[in-house]
């Protein structure tokens, strides 16, 4: 089989390899299609710490059960799947109170563990779920992401009829807002400088889009609120401005969500704001396994759309060429698919 090797940040080899076996407990699926998010260019930059090179790329995968090992139930070949790419030990003191996201010893595909951008892959049963067989798989691609969004929003607490505001309409900003949507959330305000995402925006429920900075939407939040200000603000853009806009547009007891992953140190943060206003700031880290399913039943059912997300599509050979894209264009793609070839 071929995998893409990430040999050095900005340096791809494509490497021959031994497809691999499926041992007791263990699934080898055979991968269709690899989406690269923010966390896939931070690491392929150099920008992501800790991470070791050579490294293989790629956790939002789907493709379909090639074989199985001894003991594995409900899953057959030939099946269609979607990888839960958060591996954990199962030993720890995080995963033994069933915070496996947050294990101590292992961590997610791509990054810590070996990745989605190979033709093969073998992994624990557990980590695999059946797709329904009519979803294209390069769209099924975006459930894992949706499953992330949705763990933040359970961390969040979000309750109908709560106003939420979403800065950043990206892929998880799009995700958030429609997510916001059928949870009851109203408003739903949407916050982008964007104008073609602010009408995916508007096409997936919010009530409210504003083609502005988050610095620039604070008083016009407030408006909308009826000057209360926003119960939820959901940050999926990150950065220091953002995040002390966030809070500004905050009202007293509110919840925020730095859902997006920056390692921006912010100079000017204050606590001032969590004494004053009572404002409790929520982190979530990736997702556990009970967001998958209904990720999947989400998405399934006809509720979130993702058919819109995929950008472009690259063969694994040019996986290179893919997040150089990526790297010169962000602001102009929602997610490149890498097409394994298998």
């Amino acid at each position: 089989m071929r995998t893409a090797v990430l040999e050095a940040p900005r340096r791809f080899g494509i490497a021959e390899r031994p497809i691999p076996q499926a041992g007791p407990g263990e699934v080898v699926v055979r991968i269709a299609a690899t989406a690269v998010c923010h966390t896939d260019l931070s690491i392929y930059t150099g920008d992501h710490p800790g991470v070791r090179y050579p490294v293989v790329l790629g956790h939002e995968a789907t493709g379909t059960v090639e074989t199985l090992g001894e003991g594995v139930r409900g899953l057959s070949a030939g099946l269609h799947a979607i990888i839960n790419p958060i591996i954990a030990c199962g030993r720890c003191d995080m995963c033994r109170r069933g915070a496996g996201n947050l294990c101590r010893n292992a961590g997610l595909m791509g990054r810590e563990v070996e990745g989605s951008l190979n033709q093969y892959l073998k992994l624990d049963a557990r980590y695999v779920y059946a797709l329904p067989p009519a979803l294209p798989l390069p769209d099924a691609t975006l459930i894992e992401t949706l499953a992330t969004v949705r763990h933040a929003q359970e961390r969040i607490g979000l309750k109908a009829g709560e106003s939420v505001v979403v800065l950043g309409q990206g892929t998880t900003g799009l995700l958030h807002t429609r997510l916001a949507v059928l949870a009851g959330a109203d408003p739903v305000i949407a916050v982008t400088r964007t104008r073609w995402k602010l009408d995916l925006a508007s096409r997936y429920g919010a009530h409210h889009a504003l083609e502005t900075g988050a610095e620039k939407a604070v008083d016009e939040v407030r408006r909308l609120t009826g000057g209360a200000g926003a119960d939820v603000v959901i940050d999926t853009a990150g950065g220091a401005a953002t995040l002390m806009a966030a809070m500004d547009m905050l009202r007293p007891g509110g919840r925020l969500s730095p859902y997006a992953v920056s390692h921006e140190c912010c100079a000017q943060f204050t606590t001032f704001p969590l004494y004053y206003k009572e404002v409790s700031i929520i982190g979530s880290r990736a997702l556990i396994p009970e967001d998958m399913q209904p990720a999947i039943d989400l998405v399934a059912s006809g509720k979130i759309d993702v058919s819109d997300f995929v950008s472009a599509t690259y063969p694994l050979e040019r996986t290179a060429e893919a997040l150089a894209e990526y790297e010169a264009n962000p602001g102009k793609i929602l997610r490149i698919v890498i097409d394994s070839g298998a």
